[in-house]
């Protein structure tokens, strides 16, 4: 009787220990995939991701297009201010080829101010006809370097 329960005890604890090793991430059928709020991935040749959680719920990145100029791929994203606030923002666009890899060598921020309930959208060629798809980023400025000249030059 004391050998059975001391085999049950090995066979549970053996159980539980391999079912603690399952791979994570998408191999795993047992795990599921949750979207950021800041990231949306929701187009396949677009990803759209908020800079800083303090815009969620107060900017929207939507209308997702993509087309055509010639040879290059050309993208449109549309940003909506939810709110009666205005805001000074930042965006960038950067292209990637069908792998994922980046093929724009130094993509730039861009400021814009966004009012109340406005809505703008923002355009981009891609940098080569090997660029396939596109990560927009809207994000609040950082300022601290400007700041910290100012305060030097003075």
């Amino acid at each position: 009787m004391h050998l059975s329960r001391s085999i049950i005890t090995v066979l549970l604890l053996t159980a539980f220990v391999a079912g603690c090793n399952e791979p994570v991430g998408p191999g795993n059928p047992n795990i599921r995939q949750y979207q950021q709020n800041t990231i949306d991935t929701s187009n396949p040749r677009m990803r759209l991701i908020l800079g800083s959680e303090d815009l969620i719920g107060k900017v929207a990145l939507v209308d997702v297009r993509f087309g055509t100029a010639g040879t290059l791929p050309r993208a449109e994203v549309t940003v909506q201010n939810l709110t009666n606030d205005r805001y000074t923002l930042e965006y960038m666009y950067h292209w990637e080829d069908r792998q994922g890899f980046g093929v724009d060598v130094n993509p730039v921020w861009k400021r814009f101010v966004l009012g109340p309930r406005e809505i703008k959208s923002f355009q981009s060629l891609g940098p080569s006809p090997e660029a396939w798809s596109a990560i927009f980023t809207v994000r609040l400025p950082d300022d601290r370097f400007i700041h910290q000249e100012r305060t030097s030059d003075q």
